[in-house]
């Protein structure tokens, strides 16, 4: 076994909310968590700390090629978003829109997971943001997961209060880490 195969595969995470506090991150963290537990070596980007331009803004940040390298060096991508109106958020587009074209996503495996205040969940924001990625030549595992009413989920500390929706967040983790572990990596 190499030694790149015993400390497991690299993976970034993003969220795709700035706010704070926010559930999407609460969500992501259980994600995280289980990636680290599984073997994942895992660089989690906080979208609130990058200084991103609008697309055809010239920026004087080094966030965005920063970001670009981080994906580049990473064999999988777990992203969560929010649901905003029906799609995913501003924030996240942006995040999207500084990888280049061709984007940086091109080729990787990508696991995705949802949040929405509402009780139907995140299914247009993860339909929306599977459309995007798949579009930008993004590999879009088929295993997802949508979690409504998401502000009851969770505590303020950000420990969730129902172990299926705990489970089905980890459950994405775990075929991220799955499909990495059985696809040559490269």
């Amino acid at each position: 076994m190499s030694a790149e195969e015993r400390e497991g595969p690299s993976i970034l995470a993003i969220g795709g909310s700035r706010r704070p506090g926010n559930n999407t991150d609460k969500a992501l963290r259980i994600a995280v968590e289980e990636l680290a537990a599984g073997g994942g070596r895992v660089d989690w980007v906080r979208v609130g700390e990058l200084r991103l331009p609008l697309p055809g803004e010239p920026s004087d940040s080094p966030d965005p090629e920063r970001l670009r390298q981080k994906v580049l060096a990473a064999e999988g991508i777990l992203i969560a978003t929010p649901e905003y109106h029906g799609s995913i958020s501003s924030t996240l587009k942006l995040v999207i829109d500084n990888l280049g074209y061709p984007s940086t996503f091109e080729g990787k495996t990508i696991a995705i997971l949802g949040v929405a205040m509402g009780p139907n969940g995140a299914r247009n924001a993860l339909a929306h943001l599977r459309h995007i990625l798949t579009h930008i030549g993004g590999q879009v595992l088929p295993v997802e997961t949508s979690v409504g009413s998401v502000h009851k989920k969770f505590d303020e500390s950000g420990r969730c209060l129902e172990p299926e929706v705990e489970e089905a967040i980890r459950r994405v983790a775990r075929g991220l880490l799955d499909h990495l572990r059985i696809s040559p990596r490269g």
